[in-house]
C-alpha cells in the first residue's frame, strides 16, 4: 500500500486533466502513484491500480519529508498523522510539485487564513496588547505553529495570503520583547495624539514617564512614584487620558484611597481638572460598605469597636474581671492561665528584682500597677491576631507554625492563649448586636464580589498609596479585577514610603506585586520636582542599602552645589544630663502609659506636648540656633513670602508644644514653620526640615523601643533587614525637604542612622 490515510473517497472518473503524471518508467522503479491533482478541497491522487485517493487541505500538515535518491525522489506527506509516501518523483519535477502542493494547500486554506487575519488586525485596531490578550492571541495561531514555521522555505505563496501570514506569524512567533517594542510603540503614537492634553492638564507638562504611566494599558501596571515626582498628577492624568480617548466612561473608573482626606484631595483635584467626569472615589471602608449594602439591601452597622480603642479596652476589661471573678466560668483555667501570663509578663519587662514579681502580679490581678498598660497590649495583640487569621497568604500559615513550635510557657505561647479567648469574646459582642468592624468589612466585601453576589461595573481601578495596602485589601482589589477579562489595575505606590506595617500594610504586595496580581507592567516615575539632587543622592542611597526595595534611579529637577544634609550635634552638661534623666524617666513613665492606646509594635509613642526647654535644653538652643540661620539666609528667598519649615521628631514628646512653637513663630516672622511627626509628614513638604532628637534608645531614631514578642511572630519584617522600616521612615523625613535638611544629633548617644552617613560616602556635612 503506498498510503495509509484517515480518509478517502474511490472515484471511478475524473474530469480534469492530472496536475502531474508519474511515467511508466518510474513506476517500474517503485512509484506507486499514477496521477496527483489540485483541488480547491483537497488532493487527489490514482495509483497504478486505477484507485483514487482525496486528502482535504484542511488536515495537511506542512511539514513534508524530501529524501534524494539516486534516479528519483520520495515525498513522505502528513495528512493528520497519516502517511503518503510518494516514490518515484523525477529529479525535474521535485522542485515545483512540492511549489504547487503549498501553493493550492494555502490557496484552499485561504477563508481559514483571512479570517484569522483579520481577528488579529481587530486586536491590533485596540492599540495596546496586554498580556492577557497577548497569550490569547498566541493560543489562536498555535495550531497554525508548523505552517509559519515553514513560512521561509515555502516559494510559492498566493499573492492575497502573502502578507497576512507575514504578520500572523511574526505574532505567533513572538516574544516578550517583541510584545513591549510593540506597546512601547503604541504608547509613543497615543501620547503624540494626546499631546495637547498632557501638556495642559496641570500648570507644567506632564514628564514623558508621567505620560507614559498614563497611557500603559496591561492587565496590571505599577507606577513606582519616588517622592515629589508626581503621582497625583499621574492619577488625574490617566483618568484624562481614558475619558478623552473613549477607552472608558467615567462610571467604568474606581480610584481607591486609603484615608478619607486623601479621598477628599483626590475628589477636589478631579473637580478642578475634570469637572463633568463624574468618577467614583472611594476608601476601601467607603467601598465594602456600598457592597454590603447593595447585595444585603441594607447599609450595615459599623460596631463602635471598630474605630475606638476606648470600646476595644473598656470591653476586654469587662471579659477579664467577669472571667477572674466568676466561680466557675466557661473558661475555668482562665484564672491560671491569667495569672501565669502575668508572671511572665512582668518577667519580661524586666523592670523589677525577681523578689518583686509576686507583690506586682497581685497588683495586676487586681487591675492596679500597670494594668492598663498591659490590658491595652492586649487589645492590640488581639485586633493583630485577628487580622492575621483574616491573611489569604503564606504568612498566616507561618505564623500558626511559628506559634506551634513555641514552647508553652513562653510569653508568646501564653499570650496566644489569651486572645484567642478574648477574640471569642469580641466576636460574640459583634454577633450579638449584628454589627461589623472595618477589617470584617473588607472580608464580607470580598466574599460578596468573589462569589459574584456583587457585580462590579468598573473595568479600571486605580489604587493611589498602594504601598499602605494590605493583604485583606490586596485580595479586595484582586477579586474586583478578576470579574472582567478586560479590567485594568493601575497602583501608584513607593515601597520606599511603606511606613505603616503597624496599622497592618505589608511591603510584599508592592515589592511582590506580580504574585498578586499577574504579569505587570512596572513604570518608574523618576523625576522628582521636590529636593535637590544633593538631598536625593543621600536619601537614595541610604533607604538602597536595604537590598529588599525595588530599585530607582531618581533624578532631580533642581540641582545644588554643595551638600545639602547638615548634621549638627548638641550635649547636655552634666548638672542637665542629670536632671534630663529624671525627667526622661518620669516622662517615659508617662509615655508608655499613653502609648498603650498605640498598636504595641507601632513604635510610635505619644506624651504629653512639652516644650523643648523642659526636654532638652541643648536640643533648645541648637534649634533656636538653626531657626535664626534660616531667618538671617537670604537663599531660597523669595520677595515677599515666608521660608517654610518644618520640625520632625520621630516622637510627640521630642516636638515644642503649641506655646513653645508659637514662641518660635512670632519670634522669626520671616519663617512659617510646623511641627509633626515623622509618620504625620508622610505627604508633605518644605523649603527646609529639621528632625530633631537623631539620637539611639528605646525612643530614638531609629526607635529601639522592644516588642511584645507574640507581636514579633504576628508581624515579621520580610526583610530580614536591620531596621528595615526605620530607614523608610528616615527616608520619607529627609525628602520632605525642598532646599536642606538639618539633623539635631545627641552627641552622648547617637543616632546609629548618623554614624552611618558619617563613615559611609554620603554627601553630608558637619555643622557647629
Amino acid at each position: 500500500m503506498f498510503v495509509l490515510c484517515f480518509r478517502y473517497c474511490l472515484l471511478s472518473s475524473l474530469s480534469a486533466l492530472p496536475d502531474y503524471s508519474f511515467s511508466n518508467v518510474a513506476q517500474l522503479f517503485g512509484a506507486n502513484c499514477r496521477t496527483l491533482s489540485f483541488r480547491p478541497e483537497g488532493a487527489v491522487f490514482t495509483t497504478k491500480r486505477q484507485q483514487t485517493y482525496h486528502y482535504p487541505w484542511v488536515s495537511f500538515e506542512p511539514k513534508l519529508k524530501h529524501y534524494r535518491g539516486s534516479f528519483f525522489d520520495t515525498i513522505i506527506l502528513n495528512w493528520e498523522g497519516q502517511r503518503v509516501r510518494l516514490n518515484g518523483v523525477t529529479k525535474a519535477d521535485v522542485t515545483s510539485l512540492i511549489d504547487d502542493l503549498y501553493f493550492h494547500a494555502l490557496t484552499g486554506l485561504e477563508t481559514k487564513i483571512l479570517i484569522l487575519y483579520q481577528q488579529l488586525t481587530q486586536t491590533i485596531a485596540q492599540g495596546y496588547i496586554s498580556h492577557s490578550k497577548w497569550l490569547s492571541l498566541k493560543a489562536l495561531l498555535s495550531p497554525w505553529a508548523d505552517w509559519f514555521e515553514m513560512l521561509p522555505s515555502i516559494n510559492k505563496i498566493p499573492p492575497t495570503l502573502k502578507s497576512p501570514l507575514t504578520h500572523l506569524r511574526f505574532w505567533q512567533q513572538s516574544q516578550l520583547d517583541n510584545l513591549d517594542k510593540y506597546n512601547q510603540a503604541v504608547m509613543n503614537k497615543h501620547k503624540q495624539s494626546h499631546k495637547t492634553l498632557f501638556d495642559n492638564l496641570e500648570s507644567h507638562p506632564l514628564t514623558e514617564k508621567q505620560r507614559d504611566a498614563c497611557v500603559v494599558a496591561n492587565d496590571a501596571n505599577l507606577v513606582l512614584a519616588g517622592a515629589g515626582c508626581g503621582k497625583t498628577s499621574v492619577m488625574l492624568g490617566r483618568c484624562a487620558y481614558l475619558l478623552e480617548s473613549q477607552q472608558a466612561t467615567a462610571d467604568t473608573i474606581l480610584i481607591l484611597a486609603f484615608a478619607k482626606d486623601a479621598a477628599q484631595e483626590m475628589k477636589a483635584r478631579l473637580t478642578e481638572r475634570l469637572p463633568k467626569a463624574k468618577i467614583t472615589v472611594k476608601t476601601f471602608h467607603a467601598l465594602a460598605l456600598d457592597i454590603i449594602k447593595q447585595v444585603d439591601g441594607e447599609r450595615p452597622k459599623v460596631s463602635k469597636l471598630a474605630n475606638s480603642d476606648t470600646a476595644k479596652q473598656q470591653l476586654f476589661k469587662q471579659k477579664i474581671a467577669a472571667l477572674l471573678c466568676e466561680q466557675t466560668s466557661p473558661d475555668e483555667d482562665f484564672k491560671a492561665l491569667f495569672s501565669e501570663y502575668c508572671y511572665a509578663y512582668v518577667a519580661w519587662l524586666g523592670k523589677l528584682p525577681e523578689n518583686k514579681h509576686d507583690a506586682e502580679v497581685q497588683r495586676l490581678l487586681a487591675g492596679k500597677g500597670s494594668y492598663k498598660k498591659l490590658l491595652n497590649q492586649l487589645v492590640e495583640l488581639t485586633m493583630q491576631y485577628k487580622n492575621s487569621l483574616a491573611d489569604k497568604s503564606k504568612r498566616k500559615s507561618q505564623t500558626l507554625q511559628k506559634l506551634q513550635k513555641v514552647d508553652d510557657t513562653d510569653l508568646a505561647a501564653l499570650t496566644h492563649e489569651i486572645v484567642e479567648i478574648l477574640l471569642g469574646y469580641y466576636h460574640a459582642d459583634l454577633n450579638e448586636s449584628n454589627e461589623l468592624d472595618f477589617d470584617e468589612m473588607i472580608t464580607k466585601a470580598c466574599e460578596y464580589v468573589s462569589s459574584g453576589q456583587f457585580n462590579s461595573p468598573w473595568l479600571h481601578i486605580l489604587v493611589d498609596e498602594f504601598q499602605d495596602i494590605s493583604q485583606a485589601r490586596a485580595n479586595l482589589v484582586r477579586q474586583l479585577q478578576s470579574q472582567h477579562d478586560d479590567s485594568k489595575l493601575f497602583c501608584v505606590g513607593d515601597d520606599w514610603q511603606a511606613i505603616y506595617q503597624f496599622a497592618g500594610s505589608d511591603i510584599a504586595v508592592t515589592t511582590r506585586f506580580s504574585d498578586y496580581f499577574g504579569v505587570t507592567s512596572t513604570l518608574p516615575l523618576d523625576t522628582t520636582f521636590r529636593f535637590n539632587d544633593q538631598i536625593s543622592a543621600v536619601a537614595s542611597k541610604f533607604v538602597m542599602a536595604n537590598a529588599e526595595q525595588l530599585d530607582k534611579q531618581i533624578t532631580t529637577h533642581s540641582k545644588a552645589k554643595k551638600a545639602c544634609v547638615q548634621i549638627s550635634y548638641y550635649q547636655l552638661d552634666d548638672e542637665h544630663k542629670k536632671s534630663n534623666k529624671q525627667s526622661t524617666a518620669k516622662r517615659t513613665k508617662k509615655v508608655n502609659n499613653e502609648a498603650a492606646s498605640l498598636p504595641v509594635n507601632t513604635l510610635v509613642t505619644t506624651s504629653e506636648s512639652k516644650p523643648v526647654s523642659k526636654s532638652s535644653p541643648a536640643n533648645e538652643l541648637l534649634l533656636a540656633k538653626k531657626l535664626a540661620q534660616l531667618a538671617a539666609s537670604k537663599s531660597g528667598k523669595q520677595e515677599g513670602k515666608q521660608k517654610s519649615v518644618l520640625l520632625l521628631a520621630r516622637f510627640n514628646f521630642q516636638l515644642p508644644d503649641t506655646k513653645s512653637l508659637t514662641a518660635l513663630s512670632l519670634q522669626h516672622p520671616q519663617l512659617d514653620i510646623k511641627a509633626m511627626t515623622v509618620h504625620s509628614s508622610k505627604g508633605q513638604e518644605a523649603d527646609n526640615v529639621i528632625v530633631l532628637a537623631m539620637e539611639a534608645g528605646e525612643h530614638g531614631f531609629p526607635c529601639h523601643k522592644r516588642r511584645h514578642p507574640f507581636a514579633e511572630i504576628l508581624q515579621p519584617d520580610l526583610s530580614g533587614f536591620p531596621d528595615a522600616e526605620e530607614r523608610r521612615l528616615f527616608y520619607v523625613a529627609l525628602t520632605r525637604a525642598r532646599q536642606q535638611v538639618s539633623l539635631l544629633c545627641n552627641k552622648d548617644k547617637p543616632s546609629s542612622f548618623v554614624t552611618e552617613l558619617l563613615a559611609g560616602d554620603y554627601a553630608v556635612t558637619v555643622t557647629k
